[in-house]
């Protein structure tokens, strides 16, 4: 009895770690098809922040993801933020360090594939900025974000971007092709140098990568006039056989409950997309490049939402049920 009473009493005077309220959320998504097939995708995330006593800011958190199809993914990420930065270990944008440095979007990000989410790989992340000067640095380790099985060559990248009297300059390194997805690590190293200048709503940028024999020079201007907003880009350079490039944006806001939303783009098919809300429900109908037209009813129920939707191109119709807490 005595000897459990000290061995209790050892215990409480032992010191306990502090910890950290978690943050538990999540989203179930399941699509119906009209062809009979059902999709559903799921995703559970856990996070974490803790201020530390030097000042510093800890924060940890990890996700699990899964489909239909039985494709599980897990990532997690642990950050530590203080006055010399922010420092990034785990799940990390592939091309983070480097496109922090081509100002001038002479290299495009990496995607997933075809698709428009943001690559990630494990590595480690640093940035910074002192004085006007912002520098990122990152090491890509050889795994992808689902471990082993979408195994990736490690690479460095490294960027230096420096801000004075509306103008910025950058630099970027990387030591494989930040442009290439599927073989990120593997290709040759890219460097990329610009400079973008602001004379109020229009925006002058230059740059050159080592990937091209061109620069590239684009020019952007956004006005707003009440309820028409217009944004207007051009290049000098879209491909190697088209040497320039212009997109114009069009948004106008025709009440409260109506938008009407168009895109000119050079060689390509305008896409004019209406938009109609009334309280929970949202409607919309866009003709896109390709001539097709599809169309969706969206009911928003606070943390669950219900959408009926029809793709003009697959000719699918889709009734889709989201719930995220």
């Amino acid at each position: 009895m005595n000897k459990t009473l000290i061995a209790l009493a050892i215990v409480a005077a032992l010191p306990v770690a502090a910890q950290a309220d978690a943050t538990i959320s999540g989203s179930l998504t399941s699509k119906y098809k009209n062809s009979g097939a059902i999709d559903t995708d799921s995703r559970l995330s856990v996070a974490a922040t803790e201020v530390l006593a030097n000042g510093m800011t800890a924060t940890a958190g990890f996700s699990i993801t899964a489909d239909t199809d039985d494709d599980t993914e897990n990532s997690g990420t642990a950050t530590l933020a203080g006055d010399f930065g922010k420092l990034t270990v785990g799940s990390i944008d592939a091309d983070s360090a480097f496109q922090a440095g081509d100002v001038a979007g002479t290299v495009s990000d990496t995607t997933e594939g075809a698709s428009s989410t943001v690559s990630t790989v494990y590595g480690i992340h640093y940035a910074g900025t002192q004085a006007g000067l912002s520098v990122a640095a990152q090491l890509n380790a050889s795994t992808g974000p689902t471990g082993a099985g979408t195994a990736q060559t490690d690479s460095s990248q490294m960027s230096a971007t420096y801000d004075f009297n509306g103008m910025t300059v950058g630099y970027a390194y990387a030591s494989a092709d930040a442009d290439d997805a599927t073989a990120l690590g593997v290709n040759a190293a890219v460097t990329a140098f610009g400079a973008s200048y602001a004379f109020g709503d229009l925006v002058v940028t230059a740059g050159k990568a080592s990937t091209s024999t061109d620069a590239l020079v684009s020019a952007t201007y956004t006005m707003t006039a009440d309820a028409l907003t217009v944004k207007a880009q051009m290049d000098n350079f879209a491909s190697a056989t088209d040497k320039s490039d212009y997109q114009i944006d069009i948004t106008y806001v025709l009440s409260d409950t109506v938008t009407l939303t168009s895109e000119v783009d050079k060689g390509k098919t305008t896409t004019m997309i209406a938009t109609y809300t009334s309280g929970d429900m949202t409607a919309s109908v866009s003709k896109t490049d390709d001539g097709t037209t599809d169309a969706s009813i969206g009911l928003d129920f606070g943390n669950a939402d219900l959408t009926l939707g029809r793709n003009g191109g697959t000719e699918e119709t889709s009734l889709t049920y989201a719930v995220a807490f």
